[in-house]
C-alpha cells in the first residue's frame, strides 16, 4: 500500500466481494440505505443526576416538562397604610446632624461640579449686557409692541375671551 487511496480502494474491493460471496448484507438491504453508524444507543437510559451534572441548569428532568411560560408575578397590597408618626425631640436630634452632613456635601458637590463646567452650559461665564431687550429689538428691526385702544381688550378680558373659545370647542 502506497497511499491512503490505495487503502480506501482495498477496503471498498473487500466489502464488494463479501457482498459477491454472500459473507455481507448489500447497504441497501440493510435499511435507509446509510452505512451502520454503530450500536444503537436509542432505547439507553442516562440517570438525570449525570444530566444535572453535565447539563447543569438548562437540563430539565423527563418526568417534568419544560416551562413554557413565565409565572405570573402578583403584588401584594399592603395591609394598611402606615400613619405618619409625630416626630419627636429625640429623632429630630438625630436627625439635625444628618441634614447638615448631607447639606454640606450637596455643596461640595456643587462646587466640584460648577469649577469643572460640566453643569452648566454657559461656557463664557456671567457677561453684562447694557442693552435692554426693547434697545435690541430696535437695532435689529422689531417693532415695539404697543398697548390697544380698543375698549375690552385688555388682558384680562382676552384671557376671558380665550377660555370661552376653547370650552365651546369642547362641547
Amino acid at each position: 500500500m502506497d497511499s491512503i487511496g490505495d487503502f480506501a480502494q482495498n477496503l471498498i474491493l473487500n466489502q464488494v466481494e463479501g457482498i459477491k460471496e454472500g459473507k455481507e448484507l448489500p447497504s441497501s438491504a440493510k435499511g435507509n440505505g446509510l452505512a451502520p453508524a454503530g450500536r444503537d444507543i436509542s432505547r439507553v437510559k442516562v440517570p438525570d443526576s449525570f444530566m444535572t451534572e453535565l447539563l447543569g441548569e438548562a437540563y430539565h428532568p423527563q418526568d417534568t416538562p419544560a416551562v413554557e411560560e413565565i409565572p405570573e408575578l402578583v403584588w401584594e397590597q399592603p395591609e394598611e397604610a402606615q400613619s405618619p408618626q409625630a416626630l419627636t425631640e429625640e429623632t429630630a436630634q438625630q436627625l439635625v446632624p444628618l441634614l447638615e452632613e448631607v447639606k454640606s456635601l450637596l455643596k461640595e458637590m456643587t462646587a466640584a461640579t460648577t469649577s469643572s463646567g460640566s453643569i452648566g452650559v454657559n461656557m463664557a461665564g456671567p457677561q453684562k449686557c447694557d442693552d435692554s431687550w426693547e434697545a435690541m429689538e430696535k437695532r435689529y428691526g422689531y417693532k415695539s409692541s404697543k398697548a390697544s385702544k380698543l375698549p375690552g381688550d385688555s388682558r384680562k378680558e382676552v384671557l376671558k375671551r380665550a377660555i370661552r373659545s376653547k370650552l365651546r370647542k369642547q362641547k
